[in-house]
């Protein structure tokens, strides 16, 4: 393939990325790195100017995620399918004017789009890879998608978000690949109800657990089980953030690592656990 001619207005341009696409995996980026030193670079990067992605309604960040002012985005050229290959190419100190980046061949898509595809088809999303949809054509501030994003970025899977920003299994990728077209969040999103209740649960519960710990299923999945049979919904949620508050070091130790007795599960010693010290 022709490497993408570089004019007089577009020579200086640095790389960035579109805000909200998936990030990259370290373990990727060396694998890359590898077959970079033994074979040089097997295919383009494909990018796209700054200003069209602005203009498709996403926003660009820099290579170590911080976000870039809309008003310089015409100084970037945005990575769209490419992120762990222009990685490596840094990494290994390679000479970018040896780079070889194309433009998408179909104008016609929007960005977001354009990063959905190339992403499904050839490295496949899976999990919260999904989550990339929603994130980069989101126009307004939703804070429950704002606390999935989050969830995200501490390692939560995706059915532990659901779980923490909805009450259930309710977050589908189908659902978040549709944002793309739809430009609307899927409804689990709008409904803010137990998002207002399970954040200060959260929160609560980062003063006394992991990131690893909160990333599995099992506190959210007690506490919702248990707000399912609350008589005061309002009464429930404030006692289980005094509960959760009042856990020793020694009690949230013991739930991680719990002592399981003959023909008894690690999984349910936690939840047996959960249900001792928080009711």
């Amino acid at each position: 393939m022709k490497k993408m001619i570089l004019t007089a207005e577009n020579e200086n341009r640095q790389f960035a990325f579109v805000k909200g696409n998936r990030p990259t995996n370290a373990k990727t980026v060396k694998a890359k790195e590898k077959s970079i030193k033994e074979h040089g670079q097997l295919s383009p990067i494909t990018v796209a100017k700054g200003e069209d992605v602005l203009n498709s309604g996403g926003h660009l960040v820099d290579l170590d995620g911080n976000d870039i002012p809309d008003n310089q985005v015409e100084n970037y050229y945005a990575v769209l399918d490419g992120q762990h290959r222009l990685r490596a190419y840094l990494n290994l100190g390679l000479n970018l004017d040896d780079l070889v980046i194309c433009e998408p061949l179909n104008v016609e898509m929007s960005i977001a789009a354009l990063i959905a595809e190339m992403n499904i088809c050839t490295k496949t999303w899976t999990g919260t890879d999904y989550m990339a949809a929603p994130a980069m054509m989101l126009a307004n501030k939703n804070e429950v998608f704002e606390f999935a994003m989050h969830l995200r970025s501490k390692g939560c899977p995706l059915a532990t978000i659901s779980l923490w920003c909805t009450g259930a299994n309710s977050l589908k990728p189908k659902d978040l690949v549709a944002c793309v077209k739809s430009k609307e969040l899927p409804k689990a999103f709008v409904e803010a109800g137990w998002y207002e209740r399970s954040v200060k649960w959260y929160e609560a519960a980062q003063g006394k657990f992991p990131d690893t710990f909160l990333a599995k299923k099992y506190l959210i999945t007690h506490l919702a089980k248990k707000f399912s049979n609350a008589a005061d919904p309002t009464a429930f949620t404030v006692q289980m953030v005094e509960k959760i508050n009042r856990l020793t070091a020694e009690q949230a130790q013991e739930i991680m690592n719990p002592k399981t007795d003959e023909g008894q599960t690690r999984e349910q010693a936690t939840f047996d656990l959960l249900d001792e010290y928080l009711g």
